[in-house]
């Protein structure tokens, strides 16, 4: 049976079950708030405030700043210097697979710093942001870890595509680099026991090589949303980090975006030139990796002769090698992103589900 329901519900029970971790709902939580106040919290740092203090805030930035690209960059950099914690949410307690919360307002990652300055920004109180929070984490708003969007390439942008738009073609045209990847989500849930039905994947994709990105960012605007694309390739890649654009007043195009170990604003270039710099000194690192691969692969091979060709109990596993950087795709923050939502669920967007179709 499907029940869609409401923010305040799903909130009281967080706060029965003591799962936040947000440290400042332990204050004493103001209900009102002057107009002085309201200003005042412009400039506070939005991972500090309590619940109440945030819910008057997005209300109070709704009536006050009409553009939505604003209020994204004004909520993104009211988050600078948050702590970085990577894997800090689940869906606790409307499930148990991971104990995580489903919200956390003093820490983030880099996923979750999107989801929460685009869910703040769209939102004009505490229960619409808690629901959209929601809607963008999860496809079609179900809670659940079957349905939160793990994929950022095959399951965030897919499932948003009420809120951005992938304008990599209209940046650099036929300069894009065309990739297929294979979705595994069974191997993905395997260590919950949970999913083993859901067929790989076959995704035909595509992102702007490095070369091209000097040339890409020209066409950008405060909002967009950024994926890094990593990968052991060229041909071989995925979404490995995200962020936030801002073009300040004299042009420069920023990237803001969580990372360890706290949120910090750069310039898009000088983050790719940092991750060029990266992936060329992983270029050693991964030889040697490999040369200690191949040893390993030796030993085992020796411990099966031994065991009659079986796997053997002291048999070592392979080391993992770190990934390259390649490039980024950009996807445009859609101006008409709450009409695009209630187009889907209806004039009460945005829709939360916990159980049910």
């Amino acid at each position: 049976m499907k029940q869609c329901i409401t923010a305040l519900l799903l909130f009281a029970a967080l706060l029965a079950a003591g799962c936040s971790s947000d440290t400042a709902i332990n204050r004493e939580e103001k209900k009102t708030f002057t107009d002085v106040e309201l200003r005042q919290l412009e400039s506070a740092r939005i991972y500090e405030m309590n619940h109440a203090e945030l819910d008057a805030y997005i209300g109070y930035l709704q009536r006050t700043e009409p553009d939505l690209r604003k209020r994204i960059i004004k909520i993104a950099k009211q988050n600078l210097n948050q702590p970085y914690n990577m894997y800090l949410l689940g869906e606790y307690p409307f499930e148990i697979y991971d104990p995580q919360p489903l919200f956390n307002l003093s820490e983030s990652d880099c996923v979750v710093f999107c989801e929460h300055t685009y869910a703040m920004a769209l939102s004009g109180n505490w229960k619409m942001f808690f629901s959209m929070l929601q809607r963008i984490r999860y496809k079609n708003g179900e809670i659940g870890m079957l349905t939160r969007n793990h994929y950022t390439e095959a399951d965030w942008t897919v499932n948003n595509d009420w809120l951005v738009k992938n304008i990599d073609q209209e940046l650099v045209g036929s300069k894009v680099k065309p990739v297929q990847s294979h979705i595994n989500r069974a191997a993905f849930f395997k260590q919950h026991k949970i999913g083993q039905d859901i067929p790989v994947q076959k995704l035909d994709w595509e992102y702007i090589p490095a070369s091209e990105v000097p040339e890409a960012i020209k066409g950008l605007k405060s909002g967009d949303f950024v994926n890094v694309v990593r990968g052991s390739s060229p041909d071989n890649v995925y979404v490995g980090h995200t962020g936030i654009i801002s073009v300040e007043n004299d042009g420069t195009v920023n990237l803001i975006h969580s990372t360890d170990p706290q949120v910090k604003i750069q310039t898009v270039l000088s983050y790719m030139e940092e991750s060029l710099a990266l992936s060329k000194k992983r270029e050693t690192e991964n030889r040697l990796i490999d040369e200690e691969n191949e040893v390993i692969r030796k030993e085992n091979e020796q411990l099966r002769a031994q065991n009659d060709g079986k796997p053997h109990p002291d048999e070592k596993k392979l080391k993992s090698k770190k990934p390259y950087f390649y490039g980024f795709r950009f996807y445009r923050l859609q101006d008409n992103a709450m009409e695009n939502l209630k187009k889907i669920d209806g004039e009460r967007a945005p829709k939360t589900i916990i159980y049910g179709q």
